[in-house]
């Protein structure tokens, strides 16, 4: 969620990204919701419905990073990116990216986040209705402890 506010992401060889806020948690999304607009709608629903992860290729290939750097030169490599990117005039930077931001606001971006944000707070509404109950009849959600879930798995092609 946090890196989706960012202009660029850079990744190492090896990450992995999971968002497991709904098979841990029992939450549709996030307060910062851009999965549809990172990923494409099929693989913003699937990642939260599995908790599955990425790796940085897949992530690459999605569009959601920018750049993937080895392991060893990662901080290096994003580094040499950086003041790349710094020898534009600010100006000419400042107008790139609220070209690109105006653009996607056009295309509805804005409304969504909003969109997505008034349903992630009705979930935990309804989250802390359930806990209430929960208390109350000493019956279980149905959502597993997030503490003991075990592992995330790789979102991998051929696989259920």
């Amino acid at each position: 969620m946090l890196a989706w506010a960012c202009d660029l992401i850079v990744a190492a060889e090896d990450v992995e990204f999971a968002d497991v806020v709904g098979t841990r948690l029992g939450m549709c999304g996030l307060e910062y919701f851009g999965h549809p607009w990172e990923f494409g709608p099929r693989k913003a629903k699937e990642l939260p419905l599995t908790g599955d992860s990425i790796g940085a290729q897949e992530a690459h290939q999605l569009g959601m990073v920018s750049k993937i750097f080895p392991n060893a030169r990662v901080d290096e490599d994003t580094l040499t990116l950086a003041r790349r990117i710094a020898k534009i005039p600010s100006f000419t930077a400042l107008l790139i990216k609220e070209s690109v931001n105006q653009t996607v606001d056009n295309m509805g971006f804005y409304n969504s986040l909003q969109a997505c944000f008034t349903i992630h707070t009705l979930n935990h509404s309804h989250a802390g209705e359930l806990a209430a109950q929960e208390q109350v009849t000493g019956r279980p959600t149905g959502m597993p402890n997030w503490k003991t879930s075990g592992p995330v798995v790789p979102s991998l092609v051929g696989t259920p």
